[in-house]
């Protein structure tokens, strides 16, 4: 099968953006604009055909020729959807996110696993058509586009495939997202067409939510950190005797479950976090989150010592959507 993005020279477009405070206010005051959940997967496109399913990465392939740890932006290797085959929608490139991986032995990856266990879809989740039936259909509005989408993945009729869902975009629903465990939204403005010389999309954006967002958890384990090393000399890291971040956890149904790994830690933390341990352990701290991936938080940030608290004030099911 000829591969279309490559032929065509076509990215996937990135959205603009970070953090809330930096989000343009026209995507609250004007009309037009959509919200999507932010998905915590791999990027990639399908492309169908007769015999088969093509998956590429966010990187197509010919980019990373000869680089040995591409990994996971080379082509995707999803057995079931590779082997899906349409003969109507021959040609057919749906822009999206694969939430559905495996490792070498052909189990299930540890992100899936946990995606799994948290109740939520595993599989293809497609927000765009670059082309259709081999026609370029990326001048096509947003909103256009959007609905050709839906109609190809209904047509598809597939359990591994699904459409993304949309809300308009209000600062309301925004906090639905957030508070419903996701990292972050994606808005989207309806009129604007996908770009084709640009590899970002200039009316995109990634909505992450604001510095203040934060959750509280206690230490539980310290990992030590590393000076050195280099992967092209080969030369190996050697231990410092510092703190590189806290294991924090929080209490889940009486238990003790380890939330991620916090970083940024305080001078005083990264000094003597390692060497004396215990008098640290068990202390709350407030952490800066970039949300929640199903198994741990991304990029917990140390905020601030929470004395005022105890390791049982610290409850995920008041501070994680609970399916």
């Amino acid at each position: 099968m000829d591969d279309l993005r490559n032929e065509w020279n076509v990215d996937l477009a990135r959205a603009k953006g970070s953090y809330l405070e930096k989000a343009p206010g026209r995507i609250w005051e004007e009309d037009g604009w959509y919200l999507e959940q932010k998905m915590d997967g791999i990027r990639v496109s399908l492309q169908f055909g007769s015999e088969g399913t093509l998956i590429i990465g966010r990187n197509r392939q010919d980019k990373l020729k000869g680089v040995a740890q591409a990994k996971e932006f080379r082509a995707q290797n999803h057995p079931e959807l590779q082997a899906l085959a349409k003969d109507y929608f021959d040609m057919t490139v749906l822009d999206g996110e694969l939430t559905e991986g495996f490792k070498k032995d052909g189990t299930l990856d540890k992100y899936t696993l946990a995606r799994i266990k948290n109740g939520d879809f595993t599989g293809f989740t497609a927000w765009a058509c670059l082309f259709h039936r081999k026609e370029d259909v990326r001048d096509m509005s947003n909103d256009e586009n959007y609905n050709l989408t839906g109609n190809i993945v209904a047509s598809l009729s597939h359990k591994k495939i699904r459409t993304i869902e949309r809300t308009l975009a209000t600062k309301e629903n925004l906090a639905k997202l957030f508070k419903d465990g996701f990292e972050g939204g994606i808005a989207k403005y309806g009129p604007a067409s996908y770009p084709k010389d640009s590899k970002t999309h200039p009316f995109w954006w990634k909505l992450k939510g604001d510095k203040l967002r934060t959750v509280d958890a206690f230490v539980v384990g310290v990992t030590e950190a590393s000076d050195g090393g280099s992967g092209i000399t080969g030369t190996k890291p050697i231990k410092n005797g510092l703190a590189a971040s806290f294991a924090v956890a929080m209490y889940k149904d009486g238990k003790v479950v380890e939330v991620g790994k916090m970083s940024n830690l305080p001078v005083d933390a990264e000094m003597y976090g390692w060497q004396k341990f215990p008098i640290y352990n068990l202390r709350v701290a407030e952490m800066q989150v970039s949300g929640w991936n199903g198994k741990e938080f991304r990029f917990p940030r140390f905020a601030k010592w929470r004395p005022d608290k105890v390791p049982t004030n610290c409850l995920f099911t008041e501070q994680v959507k609970s399916k």
